[in-house]
């Protein structure tokens, strides 16, 4: 993780001090939300999409942008549900599985190696952030999964509603055909 972060923060790393990213989030929810879910997707403008890395003077809260206006996806009351239920939450449920990742690796060395032999998916879209963060993201996951048929992003996918109708007609075609998404 901190080859990835170089002089600057990776969210991963920021997330590892308890109370800080909670802080952040956990003062406006609604906001919280808004940025993430809107920063997060294909519908963010370059400009407007969501730092995975951010310089050492800026906080979490602002690695994105609460749009103007919400994307037809994403409705008012969407966002009024997802703040309160995080305000009686918390987002500290979510923040600890970044914390326990080293944990992960200890208590799993038993599939150091390991290969997944039944045909598997990844679906992501070109404009998945995540995806962003690790080059060639898609041709290394075949080393690990040798039946894994698509090995690129989906093209124009990464926007809630259209990423889920895209891999839902993948999924069927892994059951019923041998094309897998072709």
């Amino acid at each position: 993780m901190q080859a990835i972060a170089g002089e600057e923060n990776f969210y991963q790393l920021y997330f590892q001090e308890p109370g800080r990213a909670e802080a952040e989030l956990e003062a406006d929810p609604r906001r919280a939300m808004a940025m993430l879910l809107y920063s997060l997707s294909g519908d963010a403008r370059p400009e407007e999409q969501w730092k995975f890395r951010f310089p050492k003077s800026m906080k979490f809260i602002d690695t994105g942008v609460v749009p103007k206006q919400l994307p037809p996806w994403l409705s008012e009351a969407d966002l009024d549900f997802f703040a309160g239920e995080l305000k009686g939450a918390g987002f500290r449920g979510g923040l600890n599985w970044y914390r326990n990742t080293e944990r992960n690796w200890e208590l799993t060395p038993f599939l150091d190696g390991a290969k997944l032999r039944q045909p598997a998916l990844f679906v992501a879209g070109s404009e998945d952030c995540v995806g962003k963060m690790v080059p060639g993201r898609f041709q290394m996951a075949g080393a690990f999964t040798p039946n894994y048929p698509r090995r690129r992003p989906l093209d124009a996918a990464g926007t809630p509603g259209r990423s889920e109708s895209i891999a839902n007609r993948i999924s069927a075609q892994l059951v019923t055909g041998p094309t897998y998404g072709r």
